[in-house]
């Protein structure tokens, strides 16, 4: 079951990946102020939930699991600082939410990136590596 599972994983993750970069350009081309944020709002959930399967998979595979649980608790602490303040350049306007959620997807993307190479690359994943 579980090599079932990987497989499918395998065969669908790259189309996904794909597909975010084109959704940060439908999102940057949305008509309102309210769709930008929507859309970065589901692009958000969607790089997350794909963050999350890379860093179970990371968890699997790793000798010091509370190790690798502390320094995602560490990186998202920072990465939800480090946007705050990104968005904090945009002024309280309605580009406000669409800056820090800018943001937060784009830190979210490269964590996975982060997470492949420092913990599944050498491993046997079927999980692709994704794009920076």
């Amino acid at each position: 079951m579980t090599r079932f599972a990987l497989l499918v994983l395998w065969l669908v993750l790259p189309s996904i990946l794909e597909a975010q970069d084109s959704s940060r350009a439908a999102c940057d081309s949305a008509a309102t102020a309210s769709n930008v944020r929507r859309c970065f709002e589901h692009a958000l959930q969607t790089a997350e939930r794909d963050l999350q399967r890379y860093v179970d998979e990371a968890r699997r595979r790793a000798a010091d699991r509370a190790l690798l649980d502390s320094a995602e608790v560490a990186w998202r602490r920072y990465r939800d600082l480090a946007c705050r303040a990104a968005g904090s350049q945009a002024h309280r306007g309605t580009t406000h939410a669409p800056a820090v959620l800018r943001c937060l997807l784009e830190l979210t993307r490269r964590r996975m990136g982060e997470v492949y190479r420092h913990y599944l690359r050498a491993s046997d994943t079927a999980l692709p590596e994704p794009e920076s």
